[in-house]
């Protein structure tokens, strides 16, 4: 509104940690933690998978099998890329 006087945060000294890049971080982490925790269920999920296919000789089962190990791997690995990636840009 015109004729306000806005609010200026006070200074906070230069050894005093930002509690929003404190936040970030923090949040950052746990989303980490999430895609590390999703990633190893993705790849115990295709090697099981890709375990299974040495047992089963019916052709649409073992197509069946081949798919889902192919997902889970593919999944896993994108996971593991995007790790990476945000590995790099936090750095």
């Amino acid at each position: 509104m015109a004729g306000q006087a806005t609010r200026i945060a006070p200074k906070r000294p230069r050894d005093e940690p930002d509690p929003a890049r404190a936040e970030g971080e923090k949040a950052g982490a746990r989303i980490d933690a999430a895609f590390e925790k999703l990633a190893r269920k993705m790849r115990a999920r295709a090697d099981k998978a890709h375990g299974k296919l040495a047992a089963v000789t019916e052709p649409g089962k073992r197509a069946v099998l081949l798919r889902r190990y192919e997902l889970y791997a593919d999944a896993a690995a994108y996971l593991e890329e995007r790790l990476v990636h945000r590995g790099e840009r936090s750095a």
